[in-house]
């Protein structure tokens, strides 16, 4: 049967209905999309905007090692401490003392510490005696320091030995000034050990 235009015209709309409520259903998610778009695009100027904090705070902290490595204090990689230069003094061309060393004093000094350690209660030991020896050495050294002589350096030998009827021979060769290089030297002997001391005295210019 053939249908009126009305009908005809009636199905037409419908179908035009049903459509046009499809392509809007179609249309949504592009809205959506665009919407999650617009979402990351935020995001990504988030992210940007991190960045750039990012950047900036490096910025500073190079920045601030490298104001401390122009101080000279830490390195810009943190590989520790710089070392300090040294100190260099211009010459004095003073070639006498001002306060010249006492030979009396360091000959005094070295008999009341020897005394003191080896006496008659002392017993020579090679392991003791040898620890005993590097004790009695500085202590000479530190006393004759105190006397505050101008410009001199000092070498303590100290050297202890038990008596068994033996030699002992000691030879020291050196090249300095006779008038304010010299040495002093002080022994104790007992029947069952000895001990030697010599201090050598050296100018420094």
């Amino acid at each position: 049967m053939s249908e009126s235009p009305e009908a005809q015209s009636l199905k037409e709309d419908g179908h035009a209905d049903t459509a046009a409520k499809e392509e809007d259903k179609e249309a949504t998610p592009p809205a959506a999309a665009t919407v999650a778009a617009k979402e990351k695009t935020g995001k990504g100027k988030d992210k940007d905007k991190e960045g750039k904090d990012k950047a900036a705070k490096g910025e500073r902290q190079t920045g601030s090692q490298r104001q401390s490595h122009s101080g000279g204090v830490t390195s810009p990689l943190g590989m520790g401490q710089q070392p300090k230069p040294t100190m260099r003094y211009m010459p004095t061309y003073r070639l006498e003392p001002k306060n010249p060393l006492n030979k009396e004093q360091v000959e005094i000094i070295m008999k009341a510490v020897m005394n003191k350690h080896y006496n008659d209660e002392y017993t020579f030991h090679p392991k003791h005696s040898l620890h005993m020896a590097a004790q009695i050495s500085e202590e000479i050294k530190n006393r004759i320091k105190l006397m505050n002589y101008d410009r001199y350096r000092y070498i303590v030998l100290v050297t202890v030995g038990e008596s068994l009827m033996q030699g002992l021979y000691s030879m020291v060769n050196f090249l300095w000034d006779a008038e304010k290089d010299g040495f002093v030297t002080y022994k104790v002997e007992q029947p069952t050990y000895y001990a030697l001391c010599t201090t050598f005295y050296i100018y420094y210019d």
